[in-house]
């Protein structure tokens, strides 16, 4: 039995070793289902952030960043990506780890009434964020596909218009606000813990992108932003749901 830690959770190796191969895989499957390709940097948005996010707070820092790195490493490598897989190995383990140590630290030293103010800040700053960027950068034809750019798995064009990411925003804002002030305070530190672990993903690739490809990293800024809000606007509400099982089963304090 691995002893409770703010790095590990409470149950048998052979689970924890189970849960983590489960998780990495979640984050591998995640990163290379959905893919649309930015042609400036040679990279993709994904919603691999989802898994990332969702791992790290519900199994600690470490989980998080064996399969935030590994997974999103595998799923670089399975789609033709192979010139990121190793600062994603990097990037992604860091921001794992972030997030997920962040979140076990840091939960219970803010009072209930500053995490709700918290709540709201991020809410409404997020959902301002998510209409502003979806409208500018994801409306209109969009192609949703699966593996590289050069032997797609599946290629899907579409339309998104651009009402859809104000819904989207005035729905993720009235969410994030409703779980901290009515379902779980602390939820709002969850999602910082998530909002700062992606800026840790977005700054890493950034770098690595200015590295490589100079001045056309800036082009893909507002995805990995975007990637990171999406993520924390899918994985919040489902961390908070399964937080309690994790705690009913006794893998974390």
């Amino acid at each position: 039995m691995v002893k409770p830690s703010l790095f590990l959770p409470q149950m048998p190796k052979s689970l924890l070793i189970s849960v983590t191969a489960l998780m990495t895989a979640l984050v591998a499957i995640l990163t290379a289902a959905f893919q649309i390709y930015v042609p400036f940097t040679y990279g993709y948005f994904n919603f691999g952030e989802v898994g990332v996010y969702i791992t790290a707070i519900l199994f600690g820092p470490i989980v998080g960043a064996v399969a935030g790195g590994v997974g999103s490493m595998l799923a670089d490598i399975m789609t033709g990506f192979l010139h990121y897989a190793l600062a994603t190995l990097v990037i992604k383990g860091a921001e794992g780890f972030l997030v997920g140590y962040l979140s076990w630290a840091f939960r219970d030293r803010f009072s209930s009434k500053m995490l709700r103010y918290l709540g709201l800040v991020l809410g409404l700053g997020l959902a301002t964020c998510l209409i502003f960027i979806g409208v500018l950068r994801f409306s209109g034809e969009i192609q949703w596909s699966g593996g590289s750019e050069v032997l797609p798995w599946w290629l899907i064009p579409f339309f998104l218009p651009s009402w859809v990411w104000i819904v989207f925003g005035i729905v993720f804002g009235a969410m994030t606000v409703y779980i901290t002030y009515h379902y779980q305070p602390k939820a709002a530190w969850n999602a910082t813990a998530m909002l700062l672990g992606g800026s840790i993903m977005i700054t890493g690739y950034f770098l690595y992108q200015l590295l490589i490809f100079q001045y056309a990293a800036f082009a893909e800024l507002p995805f990995n932003f975007m990637q990171a809000i999406i993520g924390i606007m899918i994985a919040l509400p489902i961390t908070e749901r399964l937080l309690l099982t994790v705690k009913n089963l006794g893998w974390i304090g």
